[in-house]
């Protein structure tokens, strides 16, 4: 898959079963994207594109993506036929899970994948959950609560993408689950990061531009007064809602408070950390007893020391320490549902979605690439 950054490509090797739980990461790679690819898919996401530019982009990273599984093979020593099927997330362009449009569109063709690997590619894995009356997302609460859960302790789990994803856990009961979007993460900061920097840098480097930096809280209660952070769950968001406009905002009204760029991507950061809290003690039945934190946004000392401080006195942990590198969690987890819909088992959650019902997501390329196999024992 590629995050919302779109900076580069994550693929892990992964063996899974007999139950999408059991999960050993083999190999994990990460091929950035040159800068003129990233350029245009920030394009697409934020402007109208020409139809003939989109085909050509979805074609374009899906040989990115062949790529990147290809290498992963040859660096782990393994061969495509060692492999079952590849689940690709794909690179997410546009996310409207409003009742108008109940629509999500990713890019990276996985006809293009099967036929440089030909391995058996599932992808597509939004579109039955929104027709189904559900966001579309988060999708990754089902991979939180096979592998992540204890019984008899809470938990959150938390993704520190371009936008944050927040799963509660109460043991390992699925219909205690919550799960949603609580806001923008990394997405904000990287455009603040490109904008301090006069376009050197693509994003604050350990978080040391936010740490040097200030918050201006009555800024920060003005973002958080925001409607979206009030809506209960289940929702999502994306650059739809989070985008260059939000960003302006923020920028003008610190530098206009007579702050810098450090000051900027401080309260950005604040943002992040205080909406995650309130989330948690808003929508969340208890207190999590523990956090587990993936994600690029780990690296941001700005927002990993703030998490940890602002929901002292539970502990603030990465998920390695819990089997799963933080840096390869997502690419792990589209693993795991392209693992179950091999099988056709159900991978959605319906409490964290709001979907009608639970579904097996995604589609298989060449169709009928599965067949049988929800019949057989599972395996690895």
């Amino acid at each position: 898959m590629s995050g919302t950054s779109a900076d580069a490509v994550d693929a892990a090797l992964v063996r899974v079963g007999p139950e999408p739980g059991r999960v050993e990461t083999l190999a994990f790679v990460s091929p950035e994207l040159p800068e003129s690819l990233r350029a245009r898919v920030h394009a697409a996401a934020s402007a109208p594109l020409e139809l003939r530019s989109l085909v050509q982009l979805d074609v374009e990273l899906g040989e990115r993506f062949a790529d990147a599984a290809l290498d992963l093979l040859r660096r782990a020593g393994a061969e495509p036929g060692d492999v079952e099927g590849i689940g690709s997330h794909g690179q997410t362009l546009g996310h409207y899970p409003q009742p108008e449009v109940r629509g999500s569109l990713q890019v990276g063709s996985a006809a293009v994948i099967h036929a440089r690997t030909g391995i058996p590619v599932v992808s597509d894995f939004r579109s039955a959950d929104l027709a189904a009356g559900g966001q579309g997302a988060p999708l990754t609460p089902f991979v939180h609560l096979a592998c992540l859960s204890e019984p008899g302790e809470t938990r959150a789990v938390l993704n520190l993408g371009g936008f944050t994803n927040l799963t509660f856990l109460a043991g390992d009961d699925p219909e205690r689950v919550v799960g949603f979007d609580p806001g923008p993460g990394n997405a904000l900061l990287d455009r603040a990061a490109r904008w301090a920097s006069g376009g050197e840098e693509r994003y604050d480097a350990g978080g040391e531009r936010g740490r040097r930096g200030r918050i201006f809280p009555e800024l920060l209660e003005e973002l958080l007064a925001d409607a979206y952070f009030a809506q209960p769950p289940p929702k999502s968001t994306g650059h739809e809602r989070f985008g260059a406009a939000w960003f302006e905002r923020v920028r003008d009204a610190v530098l206009a408070a007579g702050g810098g760029p450090d000051d900027v991507l401080a309260t950005l950061a604040g943002l992040t950390v205080e909406s995650v809290a309130r989330a948690a003690e808003t929508f969340f039945a208890e207190a999590p007893g523990r956090w587990i934190v993936y994600g690029g946004g780990v690296r941001n000392r700005a927002l990993f020391e703030g998490l940890a401080a602002r929901l002292d006195p539970a502990p603030v942990e990465l998920s390695d320490a819990h089997g799963i590198a933080s840096d390869a969690f997502e690419a792990v987890a589209f693993a795991v549902l392209g693992w179950c819909a091999a099988r056709g088992r159900a991978s959605n959650l319906p409490r964290a979605t709001g979907a009608s019902r639970a579904l097996s997501l995604g589609s298989a390329t060449p169709a009928g690439a599965f067949a049988g196999l929800s019949r057989r024992e599972p395996g690895a």
